[in-house]
């Protein structure tokens, strides 16, 4: 933490929540991308293995006779999932990492703040309100603060 502080960055000023956050983060997508390379070496060893290689006076043409085409597309589908699962999850997770985002909720404000919403939030509550819209708004806080007693059962 001092060689940090001796190079200002900001993080050395960080609590230990946020930085054992951002190394929770860190190690997810680390996880992930493992998870991608194994993933890919197997890709390519289940291709090379099924790969086949004529003898010098076959035909390339036409696949061996003990060829199975249902277990080839079963393991190409398997394998194809596999990568995009994989790929899929490290980029989920690099750019939760990148964006400092640990739940849905923040990936929703952080969206949010980045696309301007909060100014257009902003906005819309500074517009006036119409009469009609000012009407309905107090009637239903009326209602939901116990100042209107609605009698269904009178005729």
């Amino acid at each position: 933490m001092d060689l940090l502080r001796q190079y200002n960055f900001k993080i050395a000023d960080a609590s230990p929540e946020y930085l054992e956050r951002r190394k929770k983060q860190a190690v997810l997508f680390m996880t992930a991308a493992a998870v991608t390379i194994f993933t890919s070496r197997f890709a390519y060893k289940s291709t090379i293995t099924r790969q086949y290689i004529p003898t010098l006076f076959q035909g390339n043409h036409s696949p061996p006779l003990g060829y199975n085409f249902t277990s080839d597309a079963a393991v190409a589908v398997g394998t194809g999932t596999m990568l995009c699962a994989s790929v899929s999850s490290m980029i989920c997770f690099g750019t939760c990492w990148v964006l400092d985002v640990s739940t849905f909720r923040e990936f929703g404000w952080k969206m949010k703040s980045l696309m301007g919403g909060t100014q257009k939030e902003q906005e819309l509550a500074d517009m006036p309100m119409d009469e009609d819209s000012a009407y309905i708004q107090d009637g239903l806080n009326d209602i939901l603060d116990g100042k209107v007693e609605l009698n269904f059962d009178d005729e």
